[in-house]
């Protein structure tokens, strides 16, 4: 995604209800609401990053949510991608609309979909637990899924419930399938952001030495203002791989030194640094992985961010190594290019038909 559109204001002004007033909102016809919300997110606790312990998040209910009182609906989770919220699902993929066109020809059933924000300083805490910038994976699966399942009238079961994400979502969406399949079934991961720290995620790219000069918020906010992406994405990957509490400003470990203006790797911190990311963590994760209802990736070959391609096709390699059923879709386009027509015509519509949808 373009440094121009990645960092574009994040923050909206919106005028939230609770779901005891959600009633109120109907609007009679064939089409879903959203609901904007304000979920507790214990899991963040302790975060050295100020990142708030009340998350926003949005919820999509479908055309017959509110006329059959007694019907439980699957769920559907979206996470958005770095520099995002969940803004990029309700306006810019308007996926609300998708859903009800899919919804009226009868392509999916209904189901709630429910859009979290997931972003800090660095951009985003790649939906990975972390002593520094939070427990997200289990804000998600615990604090997130729990609120939902007691505010609305969910099918409260992992084969009902599903999830997809796009970029840093994307690689969320698989680090949950990895290590928490007891709550997602159906996953699909959409230009995957972090399979494997290579070709512009790796160290040959001088962000790094931009990243690693940080030494406090001043030169976060000058590099923002500068619109330079890459060290502030940096920063937030070593805050999520590779934390540290003591080693403030940042509170992350760099596995290299920079000498004489070069990086300089330390094989053994660079290797246990690497095991993080999920092409090292298949074949651990393999009976969960195969336990699922459904596994999907997609990528554009035109990805900006050339290690999304090449990490996308290289973690549907090693699933076929560790024989995981899964499906991979590849087309020609760039990381939001045609995102939208995918979530339509093929992601959407597969995950729903991999759902348990009825008690």
């Amino acid at each position: 995604m373009p440094a121009k559109v990645l960092f574009s204001a994040v923050l909206s002004v919106f005028v939230f209800s609770v779901p005891d007033d959600a009633a109120a909102q109907h609007q009679p016809g064939s089409v879903g609401r959203i609901v904007e919300i304000k979920v507790p997110a214990p899991a963040l606790d302790s975060n050295l990053l100020d990142t708030p312990t009340i998350q926003d998040a949005a919820v999509y209910l479908p055309p017959g949510y509110d006329g059959q009182a007694d019907r439980r609906f699957p769920v559907l989770y979206l996470l958005h991608g770095i520099f995002d919220d969940y803004g990029v699902w309700t306006e810019h993929f308007d996926v609300p609309s998708v859903l009800d066109r899919l919804i009226a020809e009868q392509v999916i059933p209904e189901m709630i979909v429910v859009m979290p924000n997931a972003g800090n300083r660095y951009g985003g805490g790649y939906y990975r637990n972390s002593a520094v910038s939070g427990n997200w994976a289990d804000y998600i699966a615990d604090d997130l899924v729990g609120y939902v399942d007691a505010s609305w009238r969910t099918l409260p079961s992992d084969g009902s419930r599903a999830v997809v994400g796009h970029s840093m979502g994307g690689y969320g969406a698989l680090n949950l399938a990895m290590n928490r399949p007891d709550v997602f079934s159906v996953v699909w991961a959409q230009s995957p952001c972090c399979l494997s720290p290579r070709d512009d995620l790796g160290f040959g790219n001088d962000a790094w030495k931009r990243a690693a000069a940080v030494k406090g918020p001043e030169d976060i906010q000058s590099l923002i203002n500068s619109r330079d992406f890459y060290p502030v994405a940096f920063l937030g990957v070593v805050t999520a791989f590779s934390a540290d509490p003591n080693a403030g400003p940042i509170y992350g470990n760099f596995p290299f030194d920079v000498v004489r203006g070069e990086i300089v790797l330390d094989d053994a911190a660079f290797d246990l640094y690497a095991d993080r990311f999920p092409i090292r963590q298949v074949g651990h994760a393999r009976d969960a992985l195969r336990g699922l209802r459904g596994l999907g990736v997609g990528v554009g070959l035109d990805d900006q961010f050339l290690h999304i391609p090449a990490g996308a096709l290289e973690f549907s390699h090693r699933l076929g190594t560790e024989r995981i059923p899964h499906r991979l879709d590849v087309y020609d386009g760039d990381h939001r290019e045609f995102v939208a027509e995918r979530l339509e015509e093929i992601v959407f519509p597969w995950v729903a038909e991999r759902l348990v949808v009825d008690e």
